[in-house]
């Protein structure tokens, strides 16, 4: 048997056949559902719970989002043992549309990815609930930050998620969320030494001392007050 799980703007109900489902939901505009093997999880994903791993490689992922800086920013921080084995943070390349969720997306992008490169599988823990729904495809993208993040993630069809409380004292979640914030604070501090190296005056050089050349000059000559006579000599030089 399968439990059919119905969430609506105006219901939220579990059936157990797909006439039933199909009937409830077909045409219904912004109307969501899926199958569980049981009902205990049909209930969990109509409550927002999402599904919990076993214990093993965990990647926390979160965004941040600073008003007076147009980017968003994200952290993951790859968790094996209660011990740090990866972490990368930054800011997302295009101004934030939907402030901190870019940030949000983004990280967990990044987590994949890393996770690829690495060889490795894990899980991907969030608290923000969209990084899970946009890539199961439960929820609707509407926007283009959330369009990008749907096509983006079908490059791992594998990928698992778990929703972590949010704020509530998880180790490791409280990190990546100071560790998001962080990646802002830099990146405003590069923009600000860059702004200030791109308008300081350059220095002025000294003046140079003018060359004064020294010109010899010759002795003045007489101007005789009369010119001589044929034969006669005077001394012009006196």
């Amino acid at each position: 048997m399968k439990f059919y799980a119905i969430k609506s703007p105006s219901v939220q109900k579990i059936v157990t056949s797909w006439p039933e489902c199909e009937k409830l939901t077909h045409g219904v505009k912004g109307c969501l559902f899926k199958s569980f093997a049981t009902r205990l999880d049909a209930e969990a994903w109509l409550s927002g719970v999402s599904e919990t791993h076993a214990e093993g490689l965990r990647i926390y992922v979160d965004g941040s989002f600073t008003p007076g800086f147009d980017r968003a920013g994200w952290a993951f921080i790859a968790v094996e043992n209660d011990q740090q084995i990866g972490a990368e943070n930054g800011v997302t390349d295009l101004p934030a549309e939907s402030r901190n969720i870019d940030g949000e997306l983004t990280a967990s992008l990044h987590a994949l990815a890393w996770l690829k490169r690495m060889g490795k599988t894990g899980v991907i823990c969030h608290d923000y609930e969209g990084i899970a729904r946009w890539a199961k495809g439960e929820w609707k993208a509407n926007k283009p930050i959330a369009i990008r993040y749907k096509e983006a993630v079908k490059e791992f069809p594998n990928a698992k998620f778990e929703k972590v409380p949010a704020h509530s004292g998880v180790k490791w979640n409280e990190a990546v969320d100071q560790l998001a914030k962080k990646a802002i604070a830099d990146c405003q501090a590069r923009e600000k030494a860059a702004k200030m190296a791109k308008t300081a005056k350059p220095a002025t050089p000294a003046a140079a001392k003018p060359v004064v050349k020294t010109v010899e000059v010759p002795a003045q000559i007489k101007t005789p007050e009369r010119m001589p006579s044929p034969g006669e000599s005077l001394d012009l030089f006196g």
